[in-house]
């Protein structure tokens, strides 16, 4: 199955190394032995850890209908989404678009209430994904008319990340309940191009420009000029995490402790107040415009190539326990495997896994899980 987090996670960081491999940009450091070393013991890992949870079982029958349960999980997300979003617009005084439209001067990034806007984010990503699964098990249109409806709001925020986390979400429920033909291979295409196209369109609007033109290799200039600014936006973020983690690990010295391994994990609210910083890794940049450093900058940050290698490790197991529940077909497994496909596939980036609004969605599962065993009566 394409969703299997075995696919991912070698579709994700195969197409990074081969990217990075082209060399296009300016910034792209040479490839180290300490980075392919962790990265292959971790392809490794994940062929394990897949083989651990799949091999020798048997799908297991649904026996239980959980449309009900769904149903109120989205009812309440709605709602508490809803009451919580008016009062961050009300405390913003509008929403990052219409400050762009009447020209403000603010920046998107001041939207939301500190921490709570995480909690937000997830209750807003709980809520696409569970109405994507009730239209795709009701096979019902007002489902899907709901959430086009929803994925307006990220545009509004100008949240690309958030806006590419709902699709992704989306489209992985989708593909445990659609059969994929080749015809829907031309179709993800498409989307592929309509996604790059617009990322590119909204980091202009949030920039003015395209602020990476600077690195564009001579020989690659034209061939740049002629494509939409998407395909450098998307280009550069996808080669850059990996140019760093090249650049820092052979010179690197480890704390040996856990500062940086689970830093994402204090709220921003904790880090004003006591005055922390934002930083979660050791690392260096090859270019201050670009701050991302794959999965492994925190772990490696503490334990050098050993942290980052166990820590994902740890990260792949989970994602294949989650997808041996959703494969019974159990919503909760379900709704927690689009957070672990993202986790795996976004780990070229950044650690997602640590971060709070991520944390928060898988403890919504459970709590999902919880009701439909405790507490909800049809």
């Amino acid at each position: 199955m394409l969703t299997s987090p075995i696919i991912v996670y070698f579709f994700a960081w195969g197409l990074v190394l081969t990217l990075y491999a082209l060399g296009l940009t300016t910034n792209l450091f040479p490839f180290s032995w300490e980075g392919m070393f962790m990265i292959a013991a971790n392809l490794v890992s994940m062929f394990v850890a897949y083989l651990f949870t799949t091999l020798g079982r048997r799908r297991k029958k649904i026996t239980q209908d959980y449309f009900g349960v769904v149903k109120q999980y989205a009812k309440f997300l709605f709602i508490f989404w809803l009451l919580g979003s008016l009062v961050e617009i009300y405390h913003g005084r509008g929403v990052p678009l219409t400050w762009v439209i009447f020209g403000t001067g603010r920046l998107y990034t001041e939207f939301g209430i500190p921490s709570f806007h995480g909690v937000m984010n997830a209750c807003y990503l709980q809520l696409v994904t569970s109405l994507a699964y009730l239209g795709l098990v009701q096979k019902k249109r007002i489902y899907f008319f709901f959430i086009l409806v929803l994925l307006a709001w990220p545009i509004m925020m100008l949240g690309r990340g958030i806006l590419l986390s709902a699709l992704v979400q989306i489209t992985v429920v989708a593909m445990f309940f659609i059969k994929v033909k080749p015809k829907y291979f031309l179709a993800l295409l498409l989307l592929g191009l309509m996604f790059i196209v617009g990322f590119g369109f909204l980091g202009d609007m949030r920039q003015n420009a395209n602020p990476f033109e600077y690195l564009v290799k001579d020989d690659y200039k034209e061939i740049f000029s002629s494509l939409p600014s998407g395909f450098l936006w998307v280009y550069v973020y996808l080669t850059a995490g990996l140019s760093n983690l090249f650049y820092n690990l052979p010179t690197l010295e480890p704390t040996y402790t856990f500062n940086y391994s689970f830093s994402n994990m204090l709220p921003t609210i904790v880090r004003e107040f006591f005055d922390i910083s934002g930083r979660n890794d050791l690392f260096l940049f090859v270019d201050h415009n670009l701050n991302t450093s794959t999965v492994y900058a925190g772990f490696a940050s503490d334990f050098w190539i050993l942290g980052g290698f166990v820590m994902v490790a740890l990260i792949q197991l989970f994602a294949c326990m989650a997808y041996r529940i959703a494969m019974w077909g159990r919503p909760w497994g379900i709704f927690a495997y689009t957070v672990f496909f993202q986790i795996l596939l976004f780990s070229i980036f950044y650690d997602m896994f640590f971060l709070l609004p991520t944390l928060f969605q898988l403890a919504m599962t459970m709590l999902l899980y919880a009701y439909s065993q405790f507490g909800y009566r049809k």
